[in-house]
């Protein structure tokens, strides 16, 4: 059975000059787009296999498993939702570049690329309630199902043209190196 992708609520916490970030990447009990619920401990299970093999879910961009943008450092359940914390590849182009985006608020989203392992139908709401998932992946997406999912707070302590400068001396030591 081929994996979903879902895009949830996403409230950033933070994204620090040194390209750390917080947010949630599902939030339980909301109906999305697609019309699905995450229940609280749909995760629990994936969570314990992915910490038992010593790695945890890709951070992609827009769901594109040939774009990773940096890793996840910490997932878990809290009361809210999954709980994400991840550190962008600022040595990376592309982990710079989802920094701007995120900083500029042009991207504000999470997706989930998952598989259903147990849900149940509510007849009543027309909704499907995921009580286990399979997490495959966590992208950074600009049009997350949920409208909800919105970027909160972007803290930038850098000083006005320092990423420009070292964005320069990278291209530089590229060319040099190559």
């Amino acid at each position: 059975m081929p994996h979903a992708r879902r895009a949830c609520a996403f409230d950033m916490k933070s994204l620090t000059e040194d390209g750390r970030v917080t947010g949630y990447a599902s939030v339980f009990d909301l109906v999305d787009a697609q019309d699905e619920q995450v229940s609280p401990g749909a995760f629990r299970r994936s969570l314990s296999a992915w910490r038992g093999s010593g790695r945890m879910p890709p951070m992609l961009w827009m769901h594109d498993p040939a774009a990773p943008v940096g890793v996840w450092t910490d997932l878990r359940e809290d009361r809210q939702g999954l709980l994400a914390i991840g550190q962008l590849a600022l040595g990376a182009s592309c982990g710079r570049e989802a920094y701007e985006l995120l900083k500029l608020k042009a991207v504000t989203g999470l997706s989930i690329g998952y598989r259903v392992v147990t849900s149940r139908l509510d007849s009543t709401r027309r909704v499907r309630v995921l009580t286990d998932v399979e997490l495959f992946e966590i992208s950074l997406v600009t049009f997350p199902a949920n409208d909800a999912a919105r970027v909160s707070d972007v803290k930038d302590g850098m000083p006005h043209g320092l990423t420009d400068w070292a964005d320069k001396l990278h291209q530089a030591r590229t060319r040099l190196l190559s």
